[in-house]
């Protein structure tokens, strides 16, 4: 299978993905706009909600990562470990971020991407819409690899154990990018024309 046939096949794959209910774009704006709001009362000041988006932001970084390990080593290993085994791992990332120094490591990488705008109200949509894209796809990363271990996608799921992990990884997050931009765009383009 060439590069290109496995950039369409993600895509597809991905595409089938977001057209399931849960992916309805009015109810994800809907469920972002109920965890900002979460998070802007939990902020006694403009600065501490930009901080808990920094903090958020950081922590979907990891829990991302945490999915594109499991997958890398489902392609190294050349088998398909269980839905079950997935989903412990990904359950158990809030505690490791907790217990580690993973949010003071890596907060910083992240400032200079979430903290943009000449004033702060410009930073916080701008960091508000940084927290929904990485969520976004953070979403389409645990759900891609939540459906490649997937019993019933395994004979389409095979033709991707021939590629190197790496390849594979590049090709699922650029797809993941791609369609959480597009998500964006289109539900900017609905908000404007309303």
């Amino acid at each position: 299978m060439s590069i290109e046939l496995l950039s369409t096949n993600t895509a597809g794959f991905l595409s089938a993905l977001i057209r399931q209910p849960h992916w309805d774009k009015v109810e994800l704006q809907e469920g972002i706009q109920k965890v900002l709001l979460q998070i802007r009362e939990n902020a006694s000041s403009q600065e501490e909600y930009l901080e808990a988006l920094l903090v958020n932001v950081t922590f979907q970084y990891a829990n991302t990562n945490t999915a594109i390990s499991f997958l890398a080593q489902c392609i190294e290993e050349e088998q398909f470990f269980s839905q079950e085994s997935f989903q412990s791992i990904m359950v158990n990332v809030p505690r490791q971020v907790q217990d580690s120094n993973f949010l003071a490591e890596n907060m910083p990488k992240f400032k200079e991407l979430v903290y943009k705008g000449s004033n702060l109200e410009e930073q916080v949509l701008h960091a508000e819409m940084f927290f929904f894209h990485t969520k976004l796809v953070n979403d389409l990363m645990v759900e891609f690899t939540g459906a490649f271990l997937h019993p019933n996608n395994r004979d389409f799921m095979v033709n991707f154990l021939e590629y190197s992990s790496q390849v594979v990884i590049d090709t699922v997050m650029q797809n993941c990018q791609t369609y959480s931009n597009l998500i964006i765009e289109e539900l900017n383009t609905v908000t404007s024309t309303q």
